[in-house]
């Protein structure tokens, strides 16, 4: 059969029209389903973290903590700090950013980030696979075939997602509408592969990043399926409330901790991204500058010092969900105790746009705890610590992008 542009493009619009019909799906307490379930929550700072007053002058257990880790300092023996690592092939300042979560080497296709691979492992068990979220900024989250995962910016759309219930006539109407889009999908699917024939080899790459997307959209709505009738969580948290200027940095950062303390402790996911970002002004007491260019410091004491009031924000908030984590029961642990959290950064020295030593904390989960592991910078790839994070929640992968094997040194 014929099958022509005109039909094709089509096709396609139709295909990625599609609503993320993941948002209807249902729930399942923990709890309720006898297991142990852990979670993950990945947390990049895109313009870096100021090292003078982050990473301690000491390694091993007996560190002196500094101005940031002082704010977090009673979770000292849940915190883990790592100096030394970056990932090899990763360059050119803030444009790694996108490859913080992949470790794919910038001279290559980006493609594969850790949440989204851990995703195909244990996303099966929650109405959400993962959830992307934005405290300025996320583009960390990719899949297989090379596409960018979008992440939500709107917390009050999150908690919609999260824990509005549709009405009957909606759940009636996205049965429909999945339906529907299973038929496009199988429709494009079919007519498409005469067409790959006809096709150089570039684009036929184009049309497998295509066909990547399209079986991603589908595999969500067959869980979307399973899942659109089961009633959601009830939650006593009032919606949040965004931020009109999104000079707002910490309302912003705070509303993301609390839905991320909210959708783990629902279950509704157990995998998290967010990014914590402003281009520009940001609405901190004592700042007079613009995020980005204190970033840019050039040692200036001044901007150092403004910079450090905006990211002391960041370890105050974290200190805040830190403590909600600990203090949420769920079986005969805690959430704290079942979430790994990895905080890092695509830049090691912001003023110089340094790829390497990027900073690394690592809290929470099954981890031994309260040191500061101390590398050789450019001796151990960043992606060691991910194959970690990985065997921890059993997957058993000995490589991951540029990994040599897991990080021996932080051992479960």
């Amino acid at each position: 059969m014929h099958f022509g542009r005109r039909h094709f493009l089509h096709a396609t619009a139709a295909t990625l029209g599609l609503p993320w019909l993941e948002s209807l799906g249902g729930f399942a307490h923990a709890e309720e389903t006898k297991v142990d379930p852990q979670r993950l929550l990945l947390v990049c700072v895109p313009l870096g973290i100021y090292r003078d007053a982050l990473v301690p002058k000491e390694s091993g257990a007996g560190y002196v903590a500094g101005e940031y880790l002082s704010i977090i300092d009673e979770f000292r023996d849940h915190c883990t700090v790592i100096s030394g690592l970056d990932h090899p092939g990763v360059n050119g300042g803030h444009s790694a950013e996108a490859r913080i979560f992949t470790g794919v080497p910038s001279n290559k296709r980006n493609v594969r980030s850790l949440d989204q691979y851990l995703a195909t492992k244990i996303g099966q068990s929650t109405r959400f696979d993962t959830l992307q979220l934005s405290a300025g900024r996320n583009i960390f989250s990719w899949t297989d075939g090379g596409t960018q995962v979008p992440a939500e910016s709107k917390m009050a759309s999150v908690y919609a997602k999260l824990f509005l219930d549709e009405t009957k006539a909606t759940a009636d109407r996205v049965t429909q509408q999945i339906g529907q889009g299973k038929s496009i999908m199988d429709l494009v699917q079919r007519q498409a592969k005469g067409l790959r024939q006809r096709l150089s080899q570039a684009d036929q790459d184009k049309l497998e990043e295509y066909f990547e997307s399209v079986r991603e959209t589908e595999r969500r709505l067959v869980k979307s399926e399973s899942w659109v009738r089961t009633p959601k969580p009830k939650v006593d948290a009032r919606p949040p409330k965004d931020p009109g200027n999104q000079a707002e940095i910490i309302t912003q950062l705070r509303n993301v901790c609390d839905m991320t303390h909210l959708a783990f402790q629902t279950d509704s996911t157990r995998i998290v991204t967010f990014g914590y970002f402003q281009q520009n002004n940001v609405n901190v007491p004592g700042v007079t500058n613009g995020y980005h260019p204190l970033s840019h410091h050039g040692q200036d004491p001044e901007n150092i010092a403004q910079l450090k009031l905006i990211e002391m924000e960041l370890f105050k908030e974290l200190k805040t969900l830190l403590t909600n984590l600990k203090n949420t029961k769920e079986g005969g642990s805690n959430l704290l105790d079942r979430t790994t959290i990895i905080i890092t950064s695509n830049l090691g020295n912001a003023s110089n746009h340094s790829n390497k030593d990027l900073p690394v904390i690592v809290l929470g989960g099954r981890f031994k705890h309260g040191r500061h592991l101390a590398f050789e910078p450019g001796a151990v790839p960043l992606a060691n610590l991910y194959v970690s994070v990985l065997n921890q929640f059993g997957v058993p992968d000995r490589s991951f992008a540029t990994a040599t094997g897991p990080l021996k040194e932080l051992e479960v």
